[in-house]
């Protein structure tokens, strides 16, 4: 009798140990893939900020050219803002700033 629960203290032991090994050797295998999960989950979440981003530029784009379509001030002050146009009997003030020493 003592010989039969020897038997199945060291068939415990063995199975505990195999056991042990198994879930270790799973954890060293998975190791890897959640650190690349996480990797791609923050790369993930950067280009969503960046889409975002240009989702609004776009959008700002898209409003600016509506109004350069459907608004003849808008485009009366792009034309003076960015190239220097005037109207007929206007004159444009031109200055430098002084340089600082």
């Amino acid at each position: 009798m003592a010989e039969l629960k020897k038997k199945n203290g060291v068939s415990s032991w063995l199975l505990y140990f195999l056991l042990g090994l198994t879930i270790a050797a799973s954890a060293v295998m998975l190791l890897p893939v959640y650190r690349d999960y996480k990797k791609k989950e923050a790369e993930l979440n950067s280009l969503t900020e960046k889409l975002n981003e240009l989702k609004e530029v776009n959008n700002q784009l898209s409003n600016e050219t509506r109004g350069l379509q459907n608004s003849p001030d808008q485009v009366e002050k792009v034309a003076r803002e960015k190239f220097g146009l005037v109207k007929e009997g206007e004159g444009i003030l031109k200055y430098q700033m002084p340089r600082k020493q």
